[in-house]
């Protein structure tokens, strides 16, 4: 028998970034089948999602880095009482480590969750995310980093529920306004005509962006790459830009910064790159891309190599091979390939087998 449950989720801020939009997802799914949803953060510009749907938000800020966040302790031991929370629910390091610490003393104890949604650096503050009374996992890459690094500390194994796309928000063959076309080509003339390679997100250093100049090098003219960035964003941009310098290529690359919408930018694209340092836990926006029906190359890394075999295994590529990359992008520009995301990774799966999961906790108690 399924109970009203009152959930508490933790996040640091509701600024945009995928830990935030799941909790945002998550709280307003709670919300609309009846439960209590909460969220404790510090805010953000994303807030707003949650007061348009009537969403419980307790401001504190459970992501300082500082000693005076022990406080919040306190505080948050009284909110749960008062609340009366079923589950408490943490998305990132200190929340987890501040609801950890605040529960422990609770003479009756919600049940503590948390989300594996990154590979931690491997040292005991980073343990915290393996001690919830269930783990959830965004990837079988994320499961098993956790198991080799943080075995010890954890309960149970870890549960496995994927990071899931809105399909009604990246709909296949998704096409842009021709208003948004229009200005588009108004304001990148040099795209035009051209078959485009997108390299979607902010550009990091771990994006691993250098490997996509060999390619450039020696890629036609009638090929452009386009960059969510500015190149005076960030060191590591500055870096990229002067790459490009050097090798005379700015001519084949647009910086269109993070302002545009993305469903577009993915539409608009003859491929879409990944070429990360380092392995992700899951790879939203290569998912997100490929439910437009837009190929995809990447590197067999982590969570990424995960979508891509189920998806599309044909577009991966070893990691760091930049010769390979290069004739798998060209390949793909001549030949684009088949892309049926079928049911795959859905933003509903994640949703309801993380409810189904409160609700195997609520009643183990």
């Amino acid at each position: 028998m399924r109970q009203q449950l009152t959930v508490v989720q933790l996040v640091p801020s509701l600024n945009i970034g995928g830990v935030e939009r799941g909790t945002i997802e998550l709280a307003i799914y709670l919300k609309s089948l009846g439960h209590r949803s909460i969220v404790i953060s510090e805010g953000g510009v994303w807030q707003q999602r949650l007061d348009r749907a009537n969403v419980e938000h307790i401001r504190l800020g459970v992501g300082r880095k500082s000693l005076f966040s022990l406080k919040h302790i306190w505080t948050l031991r009284k909110l749960f009482a008062e609340l009366k929370a079923d589950i408490v629910h943490a998305r990132s390091r200190l929340p987890a480590w501040l609801t950890y610490l605040a529960i422990k003393k609770m003479p009756k104890k919600p049940q503590f969750v948390t989300t594996i949604h990154g590979l931690y650096s491997v040292k005991k503050y980073s343990s915290i995310m393996s001690r919830g009374d269930a783990v959830i996992a965004v990837s079988e890459t994320a499961s098993s980093y956790v198991q080799a690094h943080f075995q010890d500390y954890l309960k149970t194994q870890p549960q496995v529920i994927y990071r899931g796309v809105d399909r009604s928000e990246f709909p296949h063959a998704y096409q842009p306004s021709s208003e948004w076309l229009q200005q588009w080509f108004a304001d990148y003339p040099q795209i035009q005509g051209k078959k485009i390679v997108l390299m979607p997100g902010r550009l990091t250093a771990l994006k691993g962006a250098e490997s996509l100049i060999h390619w450039l090098s020696q890629a036609d003219e009638n090929v452009h790459l386009v960059l969510t960035a500015q190149p005076n964003q960030s060191a590591y941009t500055q870096r990229i830009s002067q790459l490009l310098d050097d090798g005379k290529l700015q001519n084949k690359v647009s910086w269109v910064g993070l302002s545009h919408p993305i469903q577009s930018l993915y539409a608009l694209a003859d491929v879409v790159v990944s070429v990360n340092k380092k392995p992700e836990s899951f790879g939203r926006t290569v998912m997100e891309a490929l439910c437009i029906g837009t190929p995809v190359v990447a590197y067999t890394l982590g969570g990424v190599e995960e979508i891509m075999r189920v998806i599309l295994p044909q577009g991966l590529v070893e990691a760091d091979d930049q010769q390979q990359l290069a004739e798998k992008i060209d390949e793909f520009l001549q030949r684009p390939p088949e892309v049926n995301p079928k049911d795959y990774f859905q933003q509903h799966d994640m949703l309801q087998q993380t409810v189904d999961l409160y609700q195997k906790l609520a009643q183990s108690t």
